[in-house]
């Protein structure tokens, strides 16, 4: 009985991720879109959208770790390939596996420039959709010995190398950001807002809508399909014995 439940399990979370995917996309039709002057007018914070393009924070532009270019924000992640080991009825039994040895998002803020004025984003390490992915290599462990004129990579280890991965936004990327803006310590910001989606991303609104509404209607559909295969699977394991 276990296996069906554990299928239905991840339907559930199938048709979470589908519902997450439209209350993003209802937040959007929903929220105004405002410039920069005109948050700046306002009389408090407000949930709006705002378009232009990144800049760099207070502090300047900053550099990306893996491939040193120049941005506004990175998102850079080291994975170690390993063997892993293990016994069963006497057999040992080698796989290889993948893990997250570096997670690292830029905390810096960054801001977002339109034809009225700038505001800061202060994203606080929220991801950003469509980052260009600026570094994806995998360098294998060990090194490399010259014998008698070929060149081996020698290697002892369990481990098999490492995969470093890098996403971007450099200075001049058109963005899209929905959140709560207002004015703070004299500078407009923008933050995540109470009770809505915080999206930042690289797409147009036309863009991220119509891929929202996709995802949407994959995690309902295959949701619903992986919930009632799982049910049907239960039922047949509870009265077919």
């Amino acid at each position: 009985m276990i296996a069906p439940l554990i299928v239905f399990i991840v339907g559930l979370a199938v048709l979470g991720w589908g519902f997450l995917q439209q209350r993003k996309r209802d937040a959007m039709a929903a929220t105004p879109t405002l410039t920069c002057a005109e948050i700046g007018s306002g009389a408090g914070p407000v949930t709006c959208e705002v378009k232009g393009a990144a800049t760099p924070g207070p502090n300047g532009p900053i550099t990306a770790p893996f491939s040193g270019r120049e941005c506004v924000w990175y998102h850079a992640k080291v994975s170690v390939r390993y063997e892993h080991h293990e016994y069963r009825d006497g057999r040992r039994r080698t796989t290889t596996r993948e893990r997250t040895v570096h997670d690292e998002t830029c905390p810096v803020p960054f801001g977002v420039q339109d034809a009225t004025g700038q505001i800061l984003v202060r994203h606080e390490g929220a991801s950003v959709d469509g980052a260009h992915q600026s570094v994806q290599r995998f360098e294998p462990a060990g090194q490399n010995v010259n014998l008698f004129g070929l060149n081996i990579r020698v290697n002892f280890s369990d481990v098999k190398g490492h995969r470093y991965e890098e996403w971007i936004v450099p200075p001049g990327q058109p963005m899209y950001v929905l959140g709560a803006a207002g004015v703070e310590n004299r500078q407009l910001t923008m933050r995540s807002p109470d009770g809505s989606p915080f999206i930042i991303s690289t797409r147009s609104e036309e863009q991220l809508s119509g891929r929202l509404r996709t995802s949407m209607y994959v995690g309902y559909t295959g949701g619903g399909v992986v919930i009632l295969g799982s049910l049907v699977w239960l039922a047949v394991k509870a009265f077919g014995g």
